[in-house]
């Protein structure tokens, strides 16, 4: 159990950044909910009587820099510390890559990798002045194997994943450790429906991911996985080590 540590989720209204916070708050970790949208402080308000730590929700933009200091200085001061964090903030553009215009490929460069750099920037200076800390950054199953249309997506989470080796191999020696958590085929509120039946048949397990079953990767790789780092952990079903054909019928 958690009790007394403490965790951060950006991205965390709903989805995956939600489900990581539902899991952190089961263990027994204080946990603070970060969002763009001012609807994550009622949604922290929910978790908080269902928890035995303390839940709170705060408004931050992850390509702000102002606005994460902002966040982690209240963190300290209500906690005063901070153990885990997750980067799970994002999204982004989704066309065929010539089709892609400058604004998609910056809006979603910017979102995505961008905000992760701004945010694990301030995060490590945090945690350098007090000695320890776990990151753990959303990543993508299209850094290892995609369908066509991501081409601004994978160029963010692939850079991800680059500077989470980078920050890791750079802190090692301070009790900091950086890692990735791949998703594949997560239901979530932002892909249910037709993208999801479409490529749940692709997935050699033949079904998708659920957020419960991902987020206990989260708290694994953030808090237990003690001498990991500079690692991206997939967690997609299969489809990475490869393509599952129904045999033919004799």
């Amino acid at each position: 159990m958690l009790e007394n540590k403490v965790a951060l989720i950006t991205g965390a209204a709903q989805g995956i950044g939600y489900g990581v916070s539902v899991a952190f708050a089961n263990a027994g970790a204080n946990v603070v909910l970060t969002d763009y949208q001012p609807s994550v402080v009622e949604v922290a308000q929910s978790l908080n009587g269902q928890a035995s730590g303390t839940v709170i929700g705060l408004v931050m933009d992850v390509t702000k820099d102002d606005s994460i200091d902002a966040a982690l200085a209240q963190v300290m001061t209500q906690f005063g510390r901070l153990d885990y964090v997750i980067n799970n903030a994002g999204g982004g553009v989704l066309k065929p890559f010539a089709e892609l215009t400058n604004e998609d490929f910056d809006k979603t460069v910017g979102l995505d990798l961008v905000g992760t750099f701004k945010c694990m920037r301030a995060e490590i200076n945090l945690f350098l002045k007090q000695g320890f800390g776990s990151i753990v950054n959303t990543g993508a199953l299209g850094s290892f194997y995609a369908p066509g249309g991501f081409g601004a997506y994978n160029a963010a989470k692939n850079g991800i994943m680059g500077m989470t080796q980078a920050a890791a191999v750079d802190y090692a020696d301070h009790n900091i450790r950086v890692n990735c958590v791949a998703p594949g085929l997560t239901k979530t509120p932002l892909n249910d429906g037709a993208f999801i039946d479409t490529m749940t048949p692709t997935v050699p397990m033949k079904r998708y991911e659920t957020v419960e079953e991902l987020a206990k990767v989260f708290v694994f790789v953030a808090t237990e996985a003690t001498f990991m780092t500079g690692q991206t952990v997939v967690v997609d079903g299969g489809v990475s080590a490869g393509l599952k054909q129904e045999a033919p019928h004799a």
